[in-house]
């Protein structure tokens, strides 16, 4: 039990702005329970003491000009005042999670008549309707003036949850759980309402926020009860007999300090709880980022730094997890010629897009580069100023972004998303050359220049994904990175992609750094290739050379997967599975599936060598080898799980 408390407070979604307000909160709640039962609720009422009396050792924050104690009264008026917000919150949530539900998730004619009351109820303005309705009152109650409150502030909430719904309940992970049988109202229950809670809270905490601050507003202006002391009538008495013009500061002031507690507790409240249960929001941390130590790298003998367009140089970036930290990138070196088609392969896990987001300077906490260089053309892009780093972007450095359907934005139609980009680095232009080249860039690519009135949504995923190609090289780059820019798209239309990439290159005389984990397409493609595992670079050289002889066994073992035509080749899967880059073994990452794992391999990290001239691996077979030993490939049919065994020892 001790060590699950110590847990939690060690989790980072414990963040100071929840911390703050759940003790402002407790303790304004503490106080109200609390507080009526240590003290004389008699001193509270008109005439109990001398009026008009400053701060003294009897009475602690004075008495007002009524004959009350202010400490006395203030403590008093505390429960009336927070059961005014909870009881607003509640009803004003219930309602508005109830009836979002049903118009977001059922639809329909309940959708219409719900959407359509609520559309009438925001445009009544609260404040002037509740003035209305407690002057017509002969005892005003502050209960029935929470409840009214809360029957007013529910449109709010209801749209809120009827918009969160709708596009939750088309997500792939409502769609698989009605496929696994799940009825509409387990769907509901089990896959929509969790994600509702934040948006839940928050509501309830603003609707309890509303509900105080309109009884306050009618009790400022004499509309509340005289029998019930509240925060608000205290205020309002103090301002009826001039407090404030008389000097008598205890009597003003302490009201006005404690509502600004509890307003300023529910607003750390809500923002702290929004970090605490939504585990998608990034979590700033106070203390310095890291710097990781690098090792010594051999230098890319197959390039003159000279002649590089692009230099990596022992680039780590790093996520921040309540777990510790994860090395996504670690210690990556390589250099890119004018021109060179660079292929990035491994497996999903292996840091290829974390490295692609770097080298732009793009990436986003939890992740930062925790060391390194990225010099283009000899310009440092990770000290350069933010002004400088947007004038090269997409000018000489583009990045073509995983995942092209969700690239686009889609209320925009495709033209302007082009324009944009122009505008950003060439300044204003008239429209007519706006429009010329937007309608080059889209020919390019083989697309009509129609294409720009579309919608993206009006696209197939071969036509998003050339039109985010044009996008990307409408400024004629110099360095293309195009982070798997054939995923989710079939065979032929992979082909015809790749084949738009190519040509445009050529005519571009772009470097292109290629990422994908298809080995047979980038093999197809590239002129050279980087092996990622586990975030680093274990293996670099030009394809054909490292498709003959691979140094490195996992890139043996990755090329052995792929099949033939003539369908007579053993495929051969790569034993186990890719490590945790939050727990990663010892020695080399990749020893526990590997057929030639030495003991050295288990207590020793191997560096990136050279051991043939324009090759490049990491691992403890060289130098003494210049190529892999053979393998022999053996099946056990017993459990039809392929095994890899070499003619080394282990």
């Amino acid at each position: 039990m001790a060590s699950q408390k110590r847990g939690l407070l060690r989790d980072p979604r414990i963040n100071p702005s929840l911390i703050f307000g759940v003790v402002v909160i407790i303790l304004m709640i503490l106080v109200g329970i609390v507080g009526p039962m240590l003290l004389n609720e008699k001193l509270a009422r008109v005439g109990a003491v001398e009026p008009n009396m400053p701060p003294s050792a009897q009475n602690v924050f004075g008495t007002d000009s009524q004959g009350r104690d202010v400490f006395t009264t203030l403590i008093m008026a505390i429960p009336p005042t927070l059961r005014v917000g909870v009881i607003a919150g509640v009803i004003s949530v219930s309602l508005g999670l109830a009836l979002g539900l049903i118009a977001g998730f059922f639809g329909g004619w309940a959708d219409s008549l719900i959407r359509t009351f609520s559309d009438v109820l925001m445009a009544i303005p609260s404040l002037a309707f509740m003035i209305l309705v407690v002057a017509r009152m002969d005892r005003p109650n502050i209960l029935v003036v929470a409840v009214i409150v809360g029957f007013l502030t529910w449109s709010g909430t209801a749209r809120g949850i009827r918009s969160m719904v709708l596009s939750i309940r088309e997500r792939s992970y409502t769609a698989v759980a009605r496929a696994n049988g799940e009825t509409e109202v387990e769907v509901l229950f089990r896959e929509v309402m969790p994600n509702l809670l934040p948006l839940m809270l928050a509501s309830f905490i603003g609707a309890v926020t509303m509900g105080i601050y309109t009884v306050m507003a009618l009790e400022v202006l004499g509309l509340g009860s005289n029998v019930i002391p509240t925060l608000g009538m205290m205020i309002f008495w103090s301002q009826r007999f001039s407090a404030v013009l008389r000097g008598m500061y205890w009597w003003w002031s302490p009201p006005i300090v404690v509502i600004a507690l509890i307003f300023i507790g529910l607003f750390f409240l809500s923002f702290g709880l929004d970090r605490f249960i939504n585990p998608a929001i990034p979590i700033k941390r106070g203390r310095s980022r890291i710097k990781l130590p690098t090792q010594p790298t051999a230098p890319d003998t197959a390039i003159d730094p000279r002649d590089a367009i692009m230099e990596v140089r022992n680039l780590r970036v790093v996520y921040e997890t309540p777990a510790g930290l994860v090395k996504a990138v670690d210690d990556v070196s390589f250099s890119l010629r004018p021109g060179e088609r660079m292929g990035l392969i491994g497996e999903s896990g292996s840091g290829k897009t974390t490295m692609a987001t770097a080298m732009m300077r793009l990436s986003r906490p939890p992740a930062y580069v925790a060391g390194g260089r990225v010099l283009l053309e000899g310009r440092d892009l990770f000290n350069i100023p933010d002004r400088e780093l947007n004038k090269l972007r997409l000018k000489e450095i583009a990045l073509m972004p995983q995942a092209a359907m969700n690239s686009l934005n889609p209320v925009v139609r495709v033209g302007p998303q082009f324009k944009d980009a122009i505008v950003a680095h060439l300044g204003r232009l008239p429209d007519n050359q706006l429009n010329e080249m937007v309608a080059q860039a889209l020919t390019k690519v083989g697309l009509k220049p129609d294409v720009a009135r579309n919608f993206p949504h009006q696209l197939s995923g071969g036509m998003k994904q050339r039109v985010v190609m044009a996008i990307a090289t409408i400024l004629n780059p110099k360095v293309i990175i195009a982070d798997e820019p054939t995923s989710a798209l079939d065979v032929v239309v992979q082909q015809q992609v790749m084949q738009t990439l190519g040509r445009l290159q050529k005519e571009l005389a772009a470097a292109v750094i290629l990422i994908g984990h298809d080995m047979g397409l980038i093999t197809q493609f590239a002129d050279t290739i980087g092996v990622l595992y586990a975030g680093k670079l274990v293996e670099r050289g030009d394809v054909q050379t490292v498709l003959d002889n691979p140094l490195h066994p996992y890139s043996r073992l990755l090329i052995d997967s792929l099949p033939t035509l003539d369908g007579k080749h053993d495929l051969v899967g790569i034993p186990g599975l890719p490590p945790e880059l939050l727990h990663l073994p010892n020695g080399c990452a990749f020893h526990p599936r590997c057929p030639f794992a030495m003991e050295r391999c288990r207590t020793e990290t191997p560096v990136l060598q050279t051991p043939l001239a324009g090759r490049q691996v990491s691992c403890h077979l060289y130098p003494e080898h210049t190529q892999l030993p053979p393998l022999t490939i053996g099946i056990d049919s017993s459990s039809a799980v392929i095994e890899v065994a070499s003619s080394m020892g282990a």
